[in-house]
C-alpha cells in the first residue's frame, strides 16, 4: 500500500521525530525574561556573551548568534547577526546564518538574498550551497534546490546531510528509487545521520515497503522513536489499527512518551470512525 504523498507530505513532515530536512518552523519570539534566564543557565551561551563583551568583533557577535539559534531563540540571534554584518558586511557565515533564521521563520523569499550573498562570499562552502538548496526548496524551485544539494556534496564529499536533503526532496517528488539511492549514499558517508535514516524510511513507505520503513526508522535512534515514526506512517496510509499498535509499542518502550500517548488516542478515535463508516 503506497502512502499518499498529499497526506504524507503534510503529516510526516510535521510529526516525525529526528528530523527530515533542515528547515524547521519558527518558535515564538522569546520574552526578555526568558532569554535572560537562559543566558545565566546555559554555559556555552554565557561564555560566548562574555567573549563578546571583552572583544565585540563580528565573529564574537556571530558566535553569540549561533548559541541563540541552538537554543531556539531566533529573534535574539537575528539581532546578533545584524551586529556581525554591520562590522563585516562580507562575512559569508553571517549571511548564511541570517538566511537560515529567515528560512526557519518561514520567510524563504527574505532568506534568499542572504543565501546568495553567502555563496558569493564563500563559493567553495558546501554549507552555504546546502543552505541555498533548502531555501530554493522552500520556494518550490525544485531543480535549483537539487543542483545546490549536488554542488554541496561535490564541494565536500563528507556532506552526507546534503544527500539526505536531496533524498527528502526526491521523496516529496514521488521519485522513490532516486530518494533511496541518495539516502543510502548519505548513510555510506555518515552512517549515524538520523535524518537520512528517517528519509530512507519515508522513501520505503512511499513505495509501499513498510517493512523496509520499519528497519530504516530503527536505524535512526531509539526504539520508542522508531515505533512512533512508523505509527505516523501508518496514520498517513489510513492504517489506524496498525498505527495504534505502533504508538502503544512506543509507549511501552518509553512510558512517559506524551506525544505517543496523544497519537495513540487519536488513532483509536480514527479507527472507530473508520469502523462506523463501514457499517451498512
Amino acid at each position: 500500500m503506497r502512502v499518499s504523498l498529499l497526506t504524507a507530505g503534510a503529516l510526516l513532515g510535521a510529526a516525525l521525530l529526528g528530523g527530515c530536512a533542515t528547515a524547521r518552523p519558527a518558535p515564538p519570539a522569546a520574552a526578555s525574561g526568558t532569554a535572560m534566564s537562559v543566558e545565566s543557565a546555559d554555559p556555552r551561551l554565557a561564555a560566548a556573551l562574555l567573549a563578546e563583551r571583552l572583544a565585540p568583533s563580528a565573529e564574537a557577535h556571530l558566535q553569540v548568534a549561533r548559541e541563540y539559534v541552538r537554543l531556539g531563540i531566533l529573534d535574539f540571534a537575528h539581532r546578533r547577526v545584524e551586529r556581525a554584518l554591520a562590522r563585516d558586511p562580507g562575512c559569508a557565515a553571517a549571511h548564511e546564518l541570517m538566511a537560515r533564521i529567515w528560512r526557519d521563520w518561514r520567510q524563504p523569499q527574505v532568506a534568499l538574498g542572504h543565501a546568495h550573498r553567502a555563496f558569493h562570499f564563500a563559493p567553495a562552502s558546501a554549507s552555504a550551497q546546502n543552505t541555498l538548496g533548502t531555501i530554493l526548496d522552500a520556494l518550490g524551485e525544485v531543480d535549483g534546490a537539487r543542483a545546490a544539494y549536488r554542488q554541496a556534496f561535490s564541494l565536500d564529499p563528507g556532506a552526507g546531510w546534503a544527500l539526505s536533503n536531496l533524498c527528502y526532496l526526491e521523496f516529496r517528488q514521488g521519485r522513490f528509487v532516486e530518494a533511496k539511492q541518495q539516502c543510502k549514499a548519505a548513510l555510506q558517508v555518515t552512517p549515524r545521520l538520523a535524518a537520512a535514516h528517517n528519509n530512507l524510511a519515508l522513501a520505503h513507505a512511499g513505495s509501499g515497503d513498510l517493512a523496509g520503513a520499519s528497519v530504516a526508522f530503527a536505524g535512526a535512534g531509539d526504539d520508542a522513536s522508531a515505533h512512533y515514526n512508523l505509527g505516523i506512517v501508518h496514520l498517513a496510509a489510513g492504517r489506524y489499527d496498525d498505527a495504534v499498535r505502533a504508538f502503544e509499542a512506543a509507549i511501552e518502550a518509553r512510558p512517559d512518551f506524551t506525544a505517543a500517548k496523544s497519537r495513540a488516542h487519536a488513532a483509536k478515535m480514527q479507527a472507530l470512525g473508520a469502523g462506523d463508516r463501514k457499517q451498512p
